[in-house]
């Protein structure tokens, strides 16, 4: 870090800037109509069109932020890249920066904003008890959420970094792989938490009880939740370690 020079590292960022310009205007723009849209369902009382504005956000948001890395595989070019008069920590502290820092500020600050700024008096009750639900979420669940973005989104980065040719393509398979990993992980995560919590009642004696099952599998799956989110955690922070050294070793 002693040879880090800040001129440098703008010289970086001009170099990306055409390439990632449309993501800029863009992302805070689809930030702001999730916002407005929260915003006008709460106002108008439209529950249900506020779950499904919620789950479709949900959706949109994940895509922007894992596949967020793809810009920089357009109009790609390694040969210039590798051979830009920076050096490797300053070329990675940009992309590391833009990449976990810039894209999910641009996704969920606006948004964000504008979900803080409605008065309390304008939410209706049923909506309250659903904040009240988010609100009450453990801290274990929201460091693993946030892994669950981070892990697909490092294997993008991972992947338009590691190869010079086909980047967009192999950005793309790579993240949905991750996304297939994740999904059997949650798969196994569930079943596991059901079988666990039936063993349990069977140990005890207790038959299946409709009205205390699910708090019991609920149980189940916050523990498993710490390991599952653990493993992604250390398997996050690997392959940005790996894509660390990929940047390195392409850059001259």
């Amino acid at each position: 870090m002693a040879n880090f020079s800040f001129n440098r590292f703008v010289s970086v960022a001009r170099f990306y800037y055409p390439r990632l310009k449309y993501q800029i205007i863009w992302y805070p723009i689809l930030s702001v109509l999730m916002g407005i849209g929260t915003l006008l369902c709460v106002i108008a009382n439209m529950t249900g069109l506020f779950i499904l504005l919620l789950v479709g956000s949900v959706f949109l948001i994940s895509l922007l932020l894992e596949y967020g890395p793809l810009a920089f595989a357009i109009h790609s070019s390694p040969e210039i890249e590798t051979s830009l008069p920076v050096t490797s920590c300053e070329k990675i502290a940009f992309i590391f920066l833009y990449t976990f820092i810039g894209i999910p500020v641009m996704v969920l600050l606006p948004l964000s904003l504008i979900s803080l700024a409605i008065p309390e008096s304008m939410i209706p009750a049923d909506m309250a008890e659903m904040g009240k639900i988010v609100s009450a979420m453990p801290c274990q669940a929201i460091i693993l959420s946030f892994f669950q973005y981070l892990f697909p989104m490092s294997i993008c980065l991972y992947a338009v970094m590691r190869y010079s040719r086909k980047r967009f393509a192999h950005g793309i398979i790579w993240t949905i792989c991750a996304n297939a990993v994740l999904a059997l992980g949650g798969f196994i995560v569930g079943g596991a938490a059901a079988f666990l919590a039936g063993v349990n009642d069977g140990l005890k004696g207790i038959g299946p009880q409709t009205d205390t099952v699910a708090s019991e599998i609920i149980g189940e799956i916050g523990t498993l939740m710490n390991w599952f989110g653990s493993i992604l955690a250390i398997c996050s922070i690997f392959v940005i370690y790996k894509t660390y050294r990929a940047i390195k070793f392409h850059q001259l």
